[in-house]
């Protein structure tokens, strides 16, 4: 809206969602990153012991389907 009609809705919004949207792709390389060393893992190792232990506390999540 504030580029077709030349309003300034956002004020100074803006620069805090750009940083919001960016911590938030951090969080998700580094989410996916965990996951991918989770199931490349041959060993059990201090990397992936917390994974380990969220799984058993959370069975009804990791159900293996058929």
């Amino acid at each position: 809206m504030d580029q077709w009609f030349g309003l300034n809705m956002q004020k100074s919004g803006l620069q805090d969602t750009m940083g919001d949207l960016i911590v938030d792709v951090i969080g998700a390389a580094l989410a996916s990153w965990l996951g991918y060393v989770y199931l490349r893992a041959n060993d059990k190792s201090f990397r992936t012991w917390p994974i380990d232990r969220f799984v058993a506390l959370n069975k009804k999540l990791f159900r293996k389907h058929r």
